[in-house]
């Protein structure tokens, strides 16, 4: 699968998606790759809400969520 197509998936569907990090980074340059930086977004790393500036390495669950604004 293309990665732009990926991307359109990640944003657009409900469904999980499986993305393998296959090496070690931060969570900023992850959603660099997967052209994400600029959406509002909640990073999960093993459960835990994640820095931009965590690493993150491959046997590591990483979730990605949209924010939800509201009142």
């Amino acid at each position: 699968m293309e990665k732009s197509s990926l991307v359109h998936d990640i944003v657009q569907e409900t469904q999980f998606k499986a993305i393998r990090v296959n090496k070690k980074q931060t969570v900023a340059e992850l959603l660099k790759d997967l052209n994400l930086e600029d959406a509002f977004l909640a990073v999960l790393v093993d459960g835990v809400k994640a820095d931009l500036n965590d690493e993150i390495n491959e046997n590591q669950k990483i979730i990605i969520l949209p924010k939800i604004a509201g009142g």
